[in-house]
């Protein structure tokens, strides 16, 4: 597979009753252009639920075999009867929905106790795995700022029939607290974020007004604030 640069963590909250797995977005340009190049060559059959795309798919088992499932796995022994939150943005977003997947096919916790929520996630398998999905989790969503590029690629174009799982969270603004967002009940139609051209890069890293790139290198402060670009 290409380099892979990609991380895990997992945590849990006494307080709502939750184990908590969360994965880094991309890291560099050059592992997105990897990401982009893969999408178009190769992607492995989820079960008989469609197909995944190859880079994502590794990426989950590069970390789920290089220690993750042992984390989760003491974690559920530790607080069977927590639900699990799973998260990630970019990259991490596709990562998380492919775990949320596993995590249920492996009857390691049942759909109705996974909530997953990503964070300009790519298009990570084909329409097979985007229904089985859809009609897996109920509690599913992929949020989307603005004209984030990301959530549109690879494009729905040519034989691969690539196709987003629902529901989509567009945010079609700043993203600054207490701005509206849009709940998309269908997955990937003509709609939503798909009606916004013309996509801009610097939103892919601008979540809930901040860059959340800086933002996690300063440690999370609650008071952090950058400058950015307006829309």
């Amino acid at each position: 597979m290409p380099d892979v640069h990609c991380y895990g963590y997992t945590a849990w909250d006494p307080v709502e009753q939750a184990v908590i797995i969360a994965f880094e977005g991309t890291s560099t340009g050059f592992q997105m252009t990897d990401e982009i190049l893969s999408f178009f060559f190769h992607k492995v059959a989820f079960f008989d639920n469609g197909y995944l795309f190859k880079y994502f798919h590794d990426a989950f088992f590069f970390l789920w075999n290089g220690g993750l499932e042992q984390q989760v796995r003491t974690l559920k022994y530790q607080y069977p009867n927590y639900k699990v939150y799973i998260t990630g943005h970019s990259l991490g977003a596709s990562i998380a929905s492919i775990t949320a997947a596993y995590l249920v096919k492996w009857n390691m916790w049942a759909p109705n106790d996974v909530r997953l929520i990503t964070y300009g996630q790519p298009r990570t398998g084909d329409y097979d795995f985007a229904v089985w999905q859809a009609a897996t989790f109920p509690y599913s969503y992929r949020v989307v700022h603005h004209r984030d590029p990301v959530p549109h690629i690879p494009p729905r174009l040519g034989p691969d029939n690539v196709f987003h799982h629902r529901y989509e969270v567009w945010y079609n603004n700043d993203m600054a607290v207490g701005q509206p967002y849009t709940i998309c009940q269908e997955a990937d139609g003509d709609y939503c974020s798909n009606t916004a051209l013309n996509g801009e890069s610097w939103e892919h890293m601008w979540y809930f007004d901040r860059d959340i790139g800086e933002w996690g290198v300063n440690g999370c402060p609650s008071n952090f604030t950058t400058a950015k670009t307006p829309i």
